[in-house]
């Protein structure tokens, strides 16, 4: 009776929990033959034998297994486990007798090469074959013969270097070729071969008892690479006092380590510490200006290319001074240009978008404005036509009262959004934020009680500011209102505001709906909304539009988290000068 694979490996699975063995063994040898190129049966018929104690055929057997991996490398996993095991049980005659026909069938090419290197990997130099290729492993234990590696590199396979590496990550001492193996990380990088120069990295670092930066740099670049920092998280403590301790070099990967993880705290110091190094460098200062249009903070840009200009003609004038001129008068005019250029983009992009926003605003106030009077036209036209027929009637004219006044509500309501951010009666005046944050939730506490959501105000830091304090809340009012559209149930908002060098940061969270990510690139943008206008819920599109003016005019900046997951979170961050802010004890930290 001929079975399909799955019945043989029921009937076989049947017969060995029965214990009888005999009859499995028997069972398998049949489904070898019915299904030859089902590499599975050989595994089974190898645990048989292994359960028998018969060694020498269970080791027979897997080695066929072995030797028809190359289609589903995956299975390897179970060699390798059968393989450890055996060796703990089998006798040592069997296990060299089993180490020998491995390495024969290695040698006639019955293994296929990536198996191969999976056994290599895994089990060390012992299923190394190419006598030459030993050879060089033995001498990569030294740096005496780095020239040497260094030259078998230049033509080795990828598999070849594979195995320099796996020998290096089984080495317990670092100390005795620490040149050797930094080579090897920098060849593995250049092949792509990221997890195996991870790999060595990793065990070296576990060794050193201060880093090596060249090996942090190299680590979190290699990540950057794969968008992937599990080894450099799980290797190194990547914090303040690492952004302190480093140079530039590394602290240009942490820059793109931060950004990843959406970290804006640790990103902010981060480019500030690398402000300093820019005080003298030129590369580094034109590095970090890339990095402040990156992260649209063109008002850095601007006066770090003011910077670069002034080193520019400090270097021209001690080139002049030592007469090391290396470059011609024209080639600096013509470097001088390129740099007034690029600070007349960013002042030209600056301003673009500025009246893009102002276009849009322009543009989306006539529409919405147009709307509510078109309607109370039309509404009034067709009435007037009505009377002069004499089909007219009082309740229809109390009717388009009503929906005259419906409509200049519609008006009115959108004018008091847009008010904050044109109206020139202002009173200026010292105010504190603190307080002032406080009296919007106490204006809103009856919404957001009905609404049942609690809040929470984290003050870790005393705040004032000079400007418009009624003008100023409105940023929370919209925020707030924002929240309360978006909470489902059991709603909460999440305030903190804190001061870190020079700096108010407020940090603003709701446990809402969240902004899907199809919007979040728009939510600034005047007149963008997600919500119907006429519901009576806002909907105008202007509540971001003001907060973002709003915040402008103190030189501020908001920025939706897109890394927190629970809602949404945004990061204002407002700079503390001495025009806008009140000195006190309570506002030094």
């Amino acid at each position: 009776m001929l079975y399909s694979s799955k019945q043989c490996f029921n009937e076989i699975s049947k017969l060995r929990f029965e214990g009888n063995l005999p009859a499995a063994i028997e069972c398998c040898h049949d489904a070898i033959l019915a299904y030859s190129e089902d590499n599975f049966f050989y595994k089974v018929l190898g645990d048989l034998y292994f359960q028998e104690k018969n060694y020498v055929a269970a080791s027979q057997a897997y080695l066929d297994h072995l030797k028809r991996l190359s289609k589903k490398p995956e299975h390897f996993k179970a060699f390798a486990r059968f393989y450890r095991q055996f060796n703990s049980e089998a006798a040592a005659d069997v296990c060299v007798q089993f180490n020998e026909k491995i390495i024969n069938a290695i040698k006639n090419k019955e293994v296929a090469p990536n198996i191969h290197q999976l056994l290599v990997e895994t089990f060390g130099d012992m299923f190394v074959v190419d006598d030459y290729l030993k050879s060089i492993l033995h001498k990569s234990e030294s740096d005496y013969n780095l020239g040497e590696i260094k030259r078998f590199i230049k033509s080795a396979s990828t598999n070849d270097v594979c195995s320099i590496i796996f020998h290096q990550i089984r080495q317990e001492s670092y100390y005795a070729n620490p040149k050797t193996k930094e080579y090897l990380i920098s060849v593995a990088e250049k092949k792509s071969l990221y997890l195996e120069a991870q790999k060595l990295v990793e065990k070296i670092i576990a060794r050193q008892e201060s880093p090596n930066p060249t090996l942090i740099r190299t680590l979190l670049r290699m990540s950057r690479k794969q968008q992937n920092y599990h080894y450099a998280e799980q290797t190194l403590v990547i914090d303040e006092e690492l952004i302190e301790k480093s140079d530039f070099n590394i602290q240009y990967e942490l820059v793109h380590y931060f950004d990843s993880i959406g970290n804006i705290e640790l990103l902010d110091k981060t480019l500030k510490k690398m402000r300093n190094s820019a005080e003298s460098s030129i590369p580094i200062a034109r590095t970090l200006y890339n990095f402040y249009l990156t992260f649209d903070r063109f008002e850095d840009a601007q006066i770090l290319s003011e910077h670069i200009q002034n080193l520019l003609d400090r270097k021209r004038t001690e080139e002049k001074k030592h007469q090391r001129q290396d470059r011609s008068e024209e080639q600096l005019e013509s470097e001088q240009i390129v740099w007034q250029r690029v600070k007349d983009l960013v002042s030209e992009k600056e301003h673009n978008r500025q009246m893009l926003a102002l276009r849009d605003l322009l543009k989306g106030f006539s529409h919405e404005l147009g709307q509510p009077i078109t309607n109370i036209r039309y509404k009034v036209q067709l009435q007037q036509l009505r009377i002069e027929r004499g089909l007219g009637t009082m309740d229809e004219i109390q009717e388009l009262f009503v929906t005259i006044l419906a409509q200049t509500e519609r008006i009115g309501s959108m004018l008091d959004r847009f008010r904050p951010i044109v109206s020139s009666k202002s009173v200026q005046e010292f105010f504190s934020v603190n307080d002032c944050i406080k009296q919007v939730f106490t204006d809103l506490s009856d919404r957001l009680i009905q609404s049942r959501i609690t809040y929470s105000f984290r003050e870790d830091s005393k705040v004032s500011l000079f400007g418009d304090r009624i003008q100023f809340s409105q940023i929370f009012y919209n925020l707030v209102l924002n929240s309360m559209q978006s909470i489902l149930s059991k709603g909460k908002i999440d305030i903190r505001i804190s001061i870190v060098k020079n700096t108010i940061w407020i940090v603003f969270s709701d446990n809402g709906s969240g902004i899907p990510e199809k919007y979040r690139k728009k939510i600034f943008e005047p007149f963008f909304s997600t919500k119907d206008p006429t519901s009576g819920n806002g909907g105008e599109g202007l509540g971001l539009f003001v907060v973002w003016n709003i915040l402008k005019m103190y030189k501020g900046t908001i920025q939706l988290n897109h890394k927190f997951k629970e809602g949404a979170e945004f990061i204002i961050r407002i700079p503390i000068e001495e025009e806008n802010h009140e000195p006190s004890s309570n506002n030094r930290r």
